[in-house]
């Protein structure tokens, strides 16, 4: 449950492949954004008078289309997404509003008074993800707690067994209220 001061969270995933990302901003914490997006599939757009070198260089390959200039409003269509990834408090709020009026989610870092969207710290771990949000209030101890949870994360070998568990309870029929049990049950048999 919410804090009475602080509205909920509702947590979700995005398919970004092959849809347009604008992120505002083009530093370092910027760029480690970006590295996410590509990965996730997105088509990203950066709009920022100075960028990295890895910025630049994603650029020139082709890879992301960079604007070199601050950003005007009308950047903001056609992007599924917004990031907000400057130090600049005035562009950080031109962002917001852009995004607001376009009817789009803006992520912006460490500004949450600018964003309608959190990004998580997030744990990968085939086939799992899992991610936290702390809705920007404390991003130290949110990821502190990624990192907790990324050595409590099963190995591969695990994943593959509960791969067969699941096969089994199927072709044998096993109701789901019995699967849990069994599931534990096996696990402690392997750590033990």
């Amino acid at each position: 449950m919410a804090a009475p001061d602080q509205a909920g969270l509702y947590p979700l995933f995005l398919k970004l492949e092959g849809r347009s990302v604008l992120v505002v901003g083009a530093g370092a914490v910027a760029e480690r954004k970006i590295a996410s997006l590509l990965a996730a599939g997105a088509r990203v757009r950066v709009v920022a008078p100075e960028a990295t070198q890895g910025v630049r260089q994603l650029a020139h390959e082709g890879t992301l289309e960079w604007h070199s200039r601050p950003l005007e409003e009308g950047d903001v269509e056609g992007a599924w997404l917004v990031i907000a990834a400057t130090s600049d408090p005035a562009a950080q709020r031109l962002a917001a509003g852009a995004a607001g009026s376009h009817r789009v989610f803006i992520v912006a870092v460490d500004d949450p008074a600018n964003a309608s969207a959190y990004s998580g710290a997030v744990v990968e771990r085939a086939p799992f993800t899992v991610a936290i949000s702390s809705s920007g209030a404390t991003p130290a101890l949110t990821r502190l707690l990624r990192e907790i949870i990324e050595q409590l994360l099963p190995s591969d070998d695990w994943v593959e067994h509960a791969k067969r568990l699941r096969d089994k309870w199927r072709t044998h029929g096993t109701p789901m209220g019995d699967r849990f049990g069994d599931l534990v049950k096996a696990f402690k048999e392997r750590a033990g």
